[in-house]
């Protein structure tokens, strides 16, 4: 019996010595920049949500904006199909408008019904719902990384000198075969988008409980691996044009992966009230 309890005292003193690895705890970076030293997401700007309230409005926003992005490209690919199929700039662009952003079922007003709910909830620190109508700004803008203008990153070819217009980047597709590339290639894009969401909903959702989770291979041991499965059964189809090589789709899907990286602090933003 005493030999027992030694050996009892012993393993308890033992492992008091040991430091067990900790994920970061709610609103701490995602990095481990200010606590936490297991499973740092160390290109993951933002923080884990602080509470349970805020977890949860955290995953509805990631959730409404991975769909709102899957919904533009949809638009953006009807509209560059009209385009090929001879609709006129303004017609085909009217089109887009409609599905992209007018009032109702467009996808900028689902992502504002979304937002809209979350707001009258009460779940929501008010720095999440700033974060989220900023992004949505950025996103539904006029700039260079707002989702119009990004679209020329898919339809780059320029061969058949004709612009997709109105207020969307990019260019007709030259023939047929490219078109088929370029839809394939904004679909790509958008499953990376979502599959990269849920990783970080994963990750927050995890760490919250203090559960370490490898957001890393989730986000490129699975989602990439995916986006580049496709980008090399493309390459076999040989039917997309030069700007979209494999190499040129390589950097899309790196440039993808790094804003939905940055943005991230908007959907889990740091320092929020109780």
């Amino acid at each position: 019996m005493k030999g027992i309890l030694v050996l009892t005292i012993g393993i308890v003193l033992a492992a008091s010595q040991v430091g067990y690895a900790t994920t970061p705890a709610p609103g701490q970076h995602f990095d481990c920049s200010d606590g936490g030293d297991s499973s740092c997401a160390a290109d993951d700007t933002g923080c884990v949500s602080n509470t349970a309230n805020h977890l949860k409005c955290s995953s509805k926003i990631g959730k409404a904006f991975a769909k709102a992005v899957k919904g533009v490209i949809t638009c953006h690919g009807k509209q560059a199909t009209m385009r090929f199929k001879g609709s006129s700039e303004s017609g085909a662009g009217t089109s887009e408008e409609n599905c992209e952003d007018n009032p109702g079922n467009s996808a900028k007003g689902k992502l504002d019904d979304t937002l809209t709910k979350l707001t009258a909830s009460g779940i929501c620190d008010p720095a999440q719902l700033t974060d989220a109508a900023l992004e949505e700004s950025v996103l539904f803008g006029t700039g260079p990384t707002s989702l119009d203008g990004q679209n020329g990153q898919v339809f780059c070819d320029s061969t058949s000198g004709a612009m997709i217009g109105d207020d969307d980047s990019g260019w007709v597709a030259n023939n047929a075969d490219n078109l088929k590339c370029e839809l394939t290639v904004g679909k790509m894009v958008a499953k990376f988008v979502a599959y990269a969401s849920k990783c970080h909903d994963k990750m927050n959702k995890l760490f919250f409980k203090a559960v370490d989770f490898d957001e890393e291979f989730c986000e490129d041991g699975i989602g990439l691996a995916k986006f580049n499965q496709q980008r090399d059964k493309l390459a076999l189809l040989a039917i997309c044009p030069p700007c979209l090589d494999s190499a040129s789709i390589d950097a899309l899907g790196a440039s993808v992966e790094s804003q939905v990286e940055t943005a991230n602090q908007l959907v889990y933003p740091c320092n929020l009230g109780p």
